[in-house]
C-alpha cells in the first residue's frame, strides 16, 4: 500500500512536485527516493523539523535546503 505525499523543496527556488511513498516508508527513504543528501537538507511536517528515521506520516512536507560555510 501507497500513499501521495506533496513536498515543496525550498533551494533557493521552490519547486514542488507529488511522489509516492509505501505507507511505511521514512523520510530517509523519501529523500533517498527524490535523490536528495539527507545531510543538505532538514524536512519539516507543518513547519516543525521531523527525525530521518520517522514514518512519513504527512501527506504535505517542506524539505528545506540547509546553506552552511565557513
Amino acid at each position: 500500500m501507497s500513499r501521495k505525499v506533496h513536498i515543496t523543496i525550498q533551494a533557493g527556488d521552490i519547486s514542488e512536485q507529488t511522489v509516492e511513498v509505501a505507507e511505511s516508508a521514512t523520510y530517509e527513504e523519501l529523500l533517498n527516493t527524490l535523490d536528495i543528501n539527507q545531510e543538505t537538507v532538514l524536512v519539516l511536517n507543518g513547519g516543525n523539523a521531523v527525525p530521518l528515521d520517522g514514518i512519513v506520516s504527512s501527506d504535505r512536507l517542506t524539505i528545506l535546503r540547509v546553506v552552511t560555510g565557513g
